[in-house]
């Protein structure tokens, strides 16, 4: 299976390259009023919105860096079974891909972690990041466009 590999702080994540629509240079965000802790914002992608999360905010409490290999990855979201959604994340050094299986991954702690030539990756498990205030906000978003963007300070 292929997996896009990036940083989140010090540590490399893995995320099934399946789930991968496209892979951005990073793009002018728009804020969205009222957005929880881990919201970047808002861009529009081929006609549509879609919602982008910070992972380093998200898991640090600080925002990603902004360097040549920090990327929006744009991927298809399940919010809730059959629904397909685009969900966009930033991540920084995200520019390599890994070929593994799932069963190199085991469960660490609250996570799964495979071995790399570089240390270990681990599995991203979306919905383990997502506090109850995000899955509030996606829901909103995606089952009604109604949030106001205002322009990025």
């Amino acid at each position: 299976m292929l997996f896009l590999v990036f940083q989140v702080g010090a540590d490399r994540f893995a995320l099934e390259a399946a789930r991968v629509v496209e892979v951005l240079a990073m793009v002018e965000l728009q804020k969205i009023a009222g957005a929880p802790v881990g919201t970047a914002g808002e861009f529009v992608y081929r006609g549509e919105s879609v919602p982008v999360l910070d992972l380093c905010l998200l898991t640090l409490g600080r925002p990603s860096n902004l360097r040549l290999s920090t990327r929006v990855i744009l991927l298809r979201h399940e919010p809730q079974p059959g629904m397909i959604k685009p969900l966009g994340l930033i991540a920084e050094h995200a520019t390599e891909l890994a070929q593994k299986n799932l069963g190199e991954f085991t469960s660490v702690g609250d996570g799964l972690v495979a071995p790399d030539p570089r240390g270990r990756l681990r599995l991203l498990q979306l919905d383990k990041l997502l506090t109850p205030e995000l899955r509030d906000l996606l829901a909103v978003y995606y089952f009604s466009q109604t949030l106001e963007a205002e322009p990025a300070a």
